[in-house]
């Protein structure tokens, strides 16, 4: 079954990659990857479909870190593939294949992909001695020869750097809407997959900004400065903020800064290993900004809803918001 004779195929993705499809949604993905076949992919001759396709998966896997929902951690199944040939079939993954494919040992480049699966902060150190912490769900990916002519690595997720400078070997980082260039510095990235915004705040050195589609003018960040970029209407700013909340996390505190309620409480809830329901989702998409030094779960939960007038119950490792 071809995209074209499946109207609603693209919404299903976009719900997929959100982490918010229903069974119901996964079953029809299913059973639309079972029609599926080799001569689908674009014209391409079997083999290369097959290839394509494999490439083009372990690329869109990247991006779907466990930040949202435990299912996330399962191993790959056929509606995950599913949604990846659905990308590559409906052009745009196809596209890309070609282009930066064109030469079959392409696919030979191997990564290293290291997800935080812990309450706690992960130290990452790269082969260029730079440090990284991952936040609770976050994941970060990088060549095997990460230093070697370049030093170049993906996010997903919440992470702190400490890059080391290097003469003539940039550091860049590239998430799903953001492409950060650095030479020596100390800044934060959020880039949850399930979220709507991706910031980079720095706190020392120099960072320069800009999209991923090229579609806004890139922004040169100064020390105490932060990035926002929309990902609804694709518009990017620089607004101040303040360094010593940038990366309060890694020490156990909780922030939130101008972040709707319902992804704040998401990001609480992962971190501590619960999904959340939503009973009651007046003001969810309501912007708050706050602080939270050291406590336990619950205590910052309970802060979380006092302020937005909202309780919740706990059953197992699920936190119901009313």
């Amino acid at each position: 079954m071809a995209p074209k004779n499946y109207p609603k195929a693209q919404a299903l993705l976009e719900k997929f990659y959100a982490g918010k499809c229903t069974p119901e949604e996964l079953a029809i993905l299913d059973s639309w990857y079972d029609g599926l076949s080799n001569e689908d992919a674009a014209g391409m001759p079997a083999a290369d479909a097959t290839l394509a396709r494999q490439q083009f998966l372990e690329n869109f896997r990247s991006k779907l870190t466990p930040v949202r929902i435990a299912w996330w951690k399962r191993p790959v199944t056929k509606w995950t593939a599913a949604a990846a040939s659905l990308l590559l079939l409906t052009g745009t993954g196809y596209w890309w294949l070609h282009q930066a494919g064109q030469k079959t040992a392409g696919f030979a480049d191997k990564f290293v992909v290291v997800t935080n699966d812990t309450h706690a902060p992960k130290l990452v150190v790269l082969p260029d001695s730079s440090h990284i912490w991952l936040n609770a769900a976050a994941s970060l990916r990088w060549k095997e020869d990460f230093n070697r002519q370049t030093r170049s690595v993906q996010l997903t997720g919440e992470g702190f750097f400490e890059v080391q400078g290097q003469t003539g070997k940039p550091f860049t980082i590239r998430t799903r809407d953001l492409n950060i260039q650095v030479l020596g510095t100390q800044f934060n990235v959020e880039a949850y997959a399930g979220e709507g915004l991706t910031r980079v705040s720095l706190v020392q050195g120099k960072v320069k900004v800009n999209t991923v589609k090229g579609n806004t003018t890139p922004a040169v960040l100064k020390p105490g400065y932060a990035a926002v970029y929309n990902n609804e209407d694709r518009k990017m700013g620089v607004s101040e903020t303040e360094p010593a909340k940038v990366a309060a996390w890694k020490d156990g505190a909780f922030s939130a800064t101008d972040l709707p309620l319902r992804d704040a409480v998401m990001r609480l809830c992962t971190r501590f290993g619960y999904s959340v329901h939503w009973e009651n989702v007046q003001g969810a998409d309501k912007n708050i900004s706050v602080m939270f030094k050291k406590e336990s779960f619950t205590k910052m939960l309970d802060n979380l809803c006092y302020i937005s007038r909202k309780q919740y119950r706990i059953s197992e490792r699920q936190v119901t918001i009313y």
